[in-house]
């Protein structure tokens, strides 16, 4: 699609798109969110960035009303778990949750090592990371790229060489002190913190991006709950989301939202 499009102008083609749908969601939806790169900002009480943008639109289109509550990183799992959040968003597809939330995905990513200035071999799997008694790694709280993450991080902890942050902020912080040399994540969220905080913006120019053999293509979207959405919310939201990414406006929103030719190894649209 060429040039840019209005939010308005694709609130009315998703609301053409759902006119045969349920009218809205009958009550409103709560979201807490913490921040995340370019993804999900807040400036005070108000959030901002790709995802809070994409709920305003549906929102907008759709009639229903999305909460967005700022809570840490490390609480968003913990309340979605317990039935206190409607969505968690954006999340990465896992095994692990799906007896709570219903998965739709948005895009696809790759998380892979990031390092700064890191001297002596690189690893290529996450085996060789575990295998390098030297290397410790800085992770978020919270964060989940999979199985194959889940393992090497409870085998580094095991270890005691992980480095557990509560925000990328505070990862960045720590392999810029030389408390960690890396971290697991996708690159366009260490970026988007990155540029966002002054005082770490330098370090953008020393990042070393290197994919890990275990950590492919995943899927990242929205998991819709199973424990505090009825079943006609969540089958209008599912509906939302998908026409969402499928119109390809989900990928817009990341294009618009980062710095270009930032996304290339990271993030990609659904095929």
């Amino acid at each position: 699609m060429n040039g840019k499009v209005t939010s308005g102008l694709w609130a009315a083609c998703m609301l053409a798109a759902t006119a045969t749908a349920e009218a809205g969601c009958s009550r409103t939806i709560e979201v807490p969110m913490a921040p995340v790169g370019l993804s999900v900002s807040f400036d005070g009480d108000r959030s901002g960035g790709i995802y809070p943008t994409l709920l305003r639109e549906i929102g907008v289109a759709a009639g229903c009303e999305f909460q967005i509550q700022r809570v840490p990183r490390a609480r968003l799992q913990r309340m979605f778990e317990s039935g206190q959040a409607d969505l968690l968003l954006p999340a990465s597809a896992s095994p692990s949750r799906e007896g709570d939330g219903e998965f739709v995905p948005l895009v696809q990513v790759r998380a892979s090592l990031v390092t700064l200035t890191h001297e002596g071999p690189v690893p290529r799997s996450l085996a060789e990371l575990i295998a390098q008694p030297g290397l410790k790694l800085a992770v978020v709280r919270g964060f989940n790229f999979g199985p194959a993450y889940e393992g090497a991080v409870a085998a580094l902890r095991r270890q005691k060489r992980l480095v557990e942050e509560s925000n990328v902020a505070g990862v960045a912080r720590a392999l810029r002190q030389g408390l960690a040399q890396g971290t697991v994540m996708t690159a366009s969220i260490f970026i988007g913190t990155l540029l966002g905080e002054t005082e770490l913006a330098p370090l953008v120019k020393q990042m070393r991006v290197e994919p890990l053999d275990e950590l492919g293509w995943s899927e990242s979207g929205v998991y819709l709950s199973r424990h505090t959405l009825n079943e006609a919310d969540r089958r209008h939201l599912r509906q939302l989301f998908t026409q969402m990414a499928r119109s390809g406006r989900v990928w817009q929103l990341l294009n618009d939202g980062h710095p270009p030719g930032s996304l290339g190894s990271s993030i990609r649209p659904l095929p």
